[in-house]
C-alpha cells in the first residue's frame, strides 16, 4: 500500500488530511475504485488552488459529520453550483468537551478519553454512519466524508464503508492509521472540543504528551470502536446490518458502484 501514497494523498495545503480512500483490494479479488471516495479534515482553510483541485475532481456530495457549532466556527469555504452537503443531528450523548471533564489531563486521561469516545461513537452516531452508506450506495459519489480532524468520526465512517465493500480488516485499519503520518494542526481537533476557544481548548486542559495521544490515529482506537460493534452485534457486518439498517441489497448496490476487477 505504501507505493500508492502519492496517488492517495492529494496534498491540499489547507486540508492536509484530504485523501482518496479507494484503491484497496477486497477479499473477493476486486478493488475499490479510485477517485470516488475521499476523506478529509475540515474544509475551512482551503487555498484558491485547493478549491480548483476539488473542482477538478467532480465532487458530488460532502458528508460533514461535524455538529452545528463546529460548522459555524469553521465554515467550509468551497462550493460549486451542484454540490450537495449533508449534515446530521448530533448523536453523542456527551460532547467531547464534556467527556474530557471526566478524565485527567495527562497521558492516562487522554487514553481513557479516547477509549470512551471511540466506544461510544458506534452507538451514538449510527444514524449518521448509516445515512452516509445509504447515500453512497445510491450514487452520491465522488464524495468527501469529513469532520474537524478527519480521523475520529470520519475514520469510523470510512472504515465502515470499506468493510461493507469487503476490504479486509487489516487494510481498513491501515487506512485509518495513515492519518498518523500526515501533518495535522492541533486546532483541527481542538475545534471539536470547544470551537469558541480553539487556541486553548486542549492546551489548557491537557499536557503536551496527552495532546499527542489525542491527535494520534492509533490502531487501538479504531479497535475500541470495532470491539463495541462486536459486543453489541457479534460482528462488524452484523452491526452494519442491524444498527445502520444496511441490507444485503444495499451492500450489493454499493459494491456494484464502487468495486472493479483488480
Amino acid at each position: 500500500m505504501a507505493s500508492q501514497s502519492n496517488q492517495r494523498v492529494l496534498g491540499l495545503s489547507g486540508a492536509t488530511n484530504f485523501r482518496d480512500f479507494g484503491g484497496y483490494p477486497t477479499s473477493d479479488g476486486r478493488q475499490v475504485r479510485w477517485r470516488h471516495l475521499y476523506r478529509s479534515n475540515k474544509l475551512s482553510a482551503l487555498s484558491a488552488d485547493d478549491q480548483q483541485r476539488l473542482d477538478s475532481l467532480g465532487i458530488d456530495t460532502v458528508f460533514d459529520l461535524r455538529v452545528r457549532h463546529e460548522r459555524e466556527a469553521d465554515p467550509t469555504c468551497w462550493s460549486n453550483g451542484s454540490l450537495k452537503v449533508q449534515t446530521y443531528p448530533p448523536g453523542l450523548k456527551r460532547p467531547l468537551v464534556e467527556m474530557a471533564k471526566s478524565h485527567g489531563g495527562d497521558e492516562v486521561g487522554a487514553l481513557a478519553l479516547m477509549a470512551e469516545f471511540y466506544g461510544s461513537m458506534p452507538r451514538t452516531m449510527a444514524h449518521a454512519f448509516g445515512a452516509v452508506i445509504q447515500s453512497v450506495s445510491s450514487g452520491a459519489t465522488p464524495c468527501i466524508i469529513h469532520c474537524s480532524a478527519g480521523k475520529d468520526r470520519t475514520g469510523i465512517a470510512c472504515a465502515l464503508i470499506l468493510t461493507a465493500l469487503g476490504v479486509p480488516r487489516e487494510i481498513v485499519v491501515e487506512d485509518y492509521v495513515l492519518t498518523q503520518s500526515l501533518r495535522q494542526p492541533n486546532s483541527d481537533m481542538a475545534g471539536a472540543f470547544d470551537p469558541g476557544k480553539k487556541e486553548r481548548a486542549m492546551s489548557s486542559r491537557f499536557t503536551p504528551a496527552a495532546i499527542k495521544l489525542l491527535m494520534a490515529s492509533s490502531a487501538a482506537y479504531i479497535g475500541t470502536a470495532f470491539a463495541a460493534m462486536e459486543e453489541d452485534h457479534g460482528s462488524i457486518e452484523s452491526y452494519i446490518g442491524e444498527a445502520l439498517g444496511i441490507d444485503g441489497a444495499t451492500i450489493a448496490q454499493l459494491r456494484g458502484r464502487l468495486l472493479e476487477p483488480l
